[in-house]
């Protein structure tokens, strides 16, 4: 899938990562200094045993941003978003919602409900899944948590919230 970036003449081509975009994904993440850094090895992993539900979008042959997600084995029926990115020259042009309803129309089963979760002081996050509910047309729920903040133990880390867009298509 290509589509026109709104603000220059670069084409954006929205696929499927590989092995070989991981590294990528991992300077991403470690550039925009607000999401979890996970080691290389995990985006390693997210690149080739979730390429399915997962997309990168590409500008001129390098990486823009990406959607790391997964079908959870007891909801198969859903696609669990774990992270967005969007690399800083590249943000507000729309491109985290192109890529989250990628993810969602391109994966290897039909699914019905988009998840993630956010921290409540994320408002970034909140509005892009708000506007990927509408997107989808379906309704959502921002109001369980997911992880409270003694699950992280002595981290210091705020509670997850759950955001569940769905039923969508139905």
């Amino acid at each position: 899938m290509s589509v026109q970036s709104s603000q220059s003449r670069d084409e954006v081509v929205l696929r499927h990562p590989g092995a070989e975009d991981g590294n990528q994904l991992w300077e991403i993440t470690k550039r925009s200094e607000t999401l979890d850094l996970n080691s290389p090895y995990h985006y390693l992993l997210m690149c080739r045993h979730f390429a399915a539900s997962s997309v990168v979008a590409e500008v001129n042959g390098r990486i823009a941003g990406f959607v790391t997600a997964y079908i959870p084995p007891e909801s198969s029926d859903t696609l669990f978003v774990w992270q967005v990115a969007v690399d800083r020259k590249f943000r507000g042009q729309g491109l985290a919602r192109k890529m989250l309803a990628f993810a969602f129309h391109h994966p290897q089963r039909p699914l019905s409900y988009l998840e993630a979760t956010i921290t409540p002081s994320n408002t970034a996050s909140i509005c892009l899944f708000t506007a990927a509910a509408q997107d989808l047309d379906a309704p959502f729920a921002f109001n369980e948590t997911f992880f409270s903040q003694k699950n992280f133990g002595s981290a210091e880390h705020e509670c997850e919230m759950l955001f569940r867009i769905g039923p969508i298509g139905l």
